[in-house]
């Protein structure tokens, strides 16, 4: 029996970082990503997730993680770029869950006195003599004979010394036949760098999975039946006004789903429906579309500006070759990399669209703000 606060929790979250109570569509590419995984399938060892930033790829770690580790002998290390040396932070996180003495772990580090300086492995790894190779090769290998499986994963990934370092390293552990796997996820963009650097092309041959728009009727039963959990009333004309505001966007979901929980009682009306549109905007805009928008070419900046000029949500490519007054090759690079960086995408030949809800609305209410 269901009890009555939790009835009254709010089942939506619309914040970074954390696994909100209802995830949509993502179950199933999960099961799969998991099963080939478990298997050995070696197109799984390596795999990149890439999506929009709020298209849920930090949930889908997270719900990797969780997943991953419901097996027995199966360990997640979670590395973070923020707090540098990848490669020292696996070191470390592996010699926890091997439980070998550091000791052990020194005596293949060439030139190192264990007692006759009190040095910690700290400062060892300050001074940088560590032959990550071989030490992580070391471990690794006790690891596979007691049957220790280990995934590690990294959220957000882009191109840095410490990342080559790290997937070089990684490379020639897999090389070796240990049972380590790795999963990272980024924008499309950077997951596009990563695979073109000249150093890791290895990751041009890793298994790619894209958290492609939430579908329409996915989001239509789960609004319906959160909102019938906590007896509010919603029309079928305000219910498709929600879902069209979603427009498959997760964040979006989670945004609008979270205001129309919020500022209704028992019925989701139109008024309702309005506020809670005015409010998800403004969450989008600062917790999403500013950092999209400011991070990619001015150029790229200027092809979306037009798009948003446009009286129709279908833009013709011949308008905006007008309007820059370039050439269609020179046009063509920069819709294919917006394309590619999911912002827009091609309804049909010779036409392109915005990808996230209200992102048109976001251009205007940013040049405005930014007097720009």
């Amino acid at each position: 029996m269901v009890q009555e606060n939790e009835v009254l929790k709010n089942p939506f979250m619309p914040s970074f970082g954390r696994i909100p109570p209802m995830v949509l569509d993502q179950q199933t590419i999960m099961n799969n990503y998991i099963f080939h995984l478990n298997l050995g399938d070696a197109k799984y060892q390596t795999s990149l997730v890439y999506g929009v930033r709020g298209s849920g790829k930090t949930v889908f770690l997270l719900n990797v993680q969780r997943n991953y580790e419901k097996e027995k002998n199966h360990y997640f290390v979670r590395l973070n770029l923020g707090q540098g040396n990848l490669l020292f932070q696996l070191l470390s996180s592996l010699q926890q869950i091997s439980g070998i003495d550091w000791k052990e772990v020194l005596k293949s580090i060439q030139g190192i006195n264990l007692f006759g300086n009190g040095m910690s492995f700290k400062s060892v790894e300050d001074i940088g003599i560590i032959n990550y190779s071989d030490v992580l090769k070391h471990i690794l290998v006790k690891l596979k004979k007691r049957g220790i499986s280990i995934l590690v994963g990294i959220d957000e990934i882009e191109v840095s010394d410490d990342v080559r370092a790290f997937a070089s390293v990684y490379q020639t552990l897999i090389g070796d036949d240990l049972d380590i796997s790795l999963i990272m996820t980024g924008l499309p963009s950077r997951i596009s760098d990563l695979q073109h650097e000249q150093t890791l092309t290895f990751l041009l041959r890793s298994n790619r999975i894209y958290l492609k728009p939430l579908d329409k009727m996915s989001v239509e039963d789960n609004f319906t039946m959160a909102f019938k959990r906590g007896n509010k009333t919603i029309s079928p004309l305000v219910m498709k006004r929600l879902i069209e505001g979603v427009k498959g966007y997760a964040y979006a979901f989670q945004t609008i789903g979270y205001y129309a929980w919020e500022e209704s009682k028992d019925d989701i009306n139109n008024q309702v429906a309005s506020e809670v549109i005015d409010l998800s905007k403004s969450d989008l805009y600062q917790n999403a579309y500013e950092k999209l928008y400011t991070e990619i070419s001015s150029t790229d900046r200027k092809f979306l500006d037009i798009m948003a000029q446009y009286p129709s949500s279908i833009v013709p490519i011949s308008y905006i070759v007008d309007e820059l007054k370039k050439s269609k090759n020179y046009i063509s690079v920069y819709r294919a990399r917006l394309l590619d960086d999911q912002l827009i995408y091609a309804p049909e030949r010779g036409y392109v669209s915005f990808t996230l809800p209200f992102f048109s609305d976001f251009i205007r209410w940013y040049k405005e703000n930014h007097l720009i």
